[in-house]
């Protein structure tokens, strides 16, 4: 799909689409419809025959439709749980600096909310546009590196350590699967395939041998909600890409109920 349209609300994108479709049931009612007659003729078992092949085509185009509806929001769904996932590993590391000596604690609490208050304010909206920002990827190795700087002195410490190394692994790996929504999409070949099927959708309909009035209701109401699923795929498209991509909400829940507190006054 063109990059624009994932600029466009979802509200928006459905209403677009369905105006699109009923322009398609016009365009084939009063143009297609005439032409086609003339090249393959009408009978008395016309009707029938359009209706096996629209009973045979709607079997598998529907099916190519639910799988790509199921996989789309699957891949939603991932991305929304490395984003918890994201949060609440930070929420943890940040709880456990309060247990290292200075200046170390005071040093990865800054560090942590800076990179909450960047990917909120700097990468969420280039994520808006496709795009991935080097800032977290710096901040990210600044705090691996000034983790493994860090020498226990204690048992005690030595067993707190380990456990924020692996807590720390687990948000790098958390933060990689989350940036993967930028990414994330429904190959190219599939969308020729189900925009094809769309075409012949609409041409099936407006073949049928009925009263304009009933073709066009028939062909409107199946087409515009058509355009529905379609919105509806191309908004699960890709998770974090526009105005109906996902939000870093529990990041910023992570920054108003707990690192918002130990922010300096200036």
């Amino acid at each position: 799909m063109p990059d624009f349209f994932y600029d466009i609300s979802a509200y928006s994108l459905a209403i677009y689409f369905g105006l699109i479709a009923i322009t398609a049931v016009l365009l084939g009612i009063f143009v297609v419809k005439p032409l086609l007659r003339i090249l393959i003729g009408t009978g008395p078992e016309f009707n029938q025959t359009i209706s096996y092949a629209t009973s045979g085509f709607s079997l598998f185009y529907g099916l190519l439709l639910g799988l790509l509806t199921v996989a789309a929001y699957q891949n939603s769904e991932r991305v929304k749980a490395s984003i918890m996932a994201e949060a609440t590993t930070l929420g943890s590391l940040y709880a456990d600096m309060k247990s290292y000596p200075e200046p170390l604690r005071s040093e990865m609490q800054a560090m942590l909310r800076d990179y909450v208050l960047f990917t909120i304010y700097k990468d969420w909206p280039a994520h808006r546009k496709g795009e991935v920002m080097d800032g977290g990827f710096n901040r990210t190795g600044a705090m691996r590196q000034r983790l493994a700087s860090f020498e226990p002195k204690t048992k005690g410490q030595e067993i707190l350590h380990t456990e924020v190394i692996s807590a720390f692994q687990n948000f790098a790996g958390a933060r990689q699967r989350r940036l993967t929504g930028t990414i994330t999409e429904i190959p190219t070949v599939l969308w020729y395939a189900v925009l094809v099927g769309a075409a012949i959708n609409v041409l099936l309909l407006v073949l049928f041998r009925i009263r304009l009035a009933q073709q066009f209701a028939l062909g409107a109401i199946t087409t515009v909600f058509l355009g529905v699923i379609l919105a509806v795929i191309v908004t699960l498209d890709k998770p974090l890409r526009g105005e109906s991509g996902l939000d870093p909400n529990p990041l910023v829940l992570l920054w108003e109920r707990t690192m918002i507190w130990d922010e300096p006054l200036n």
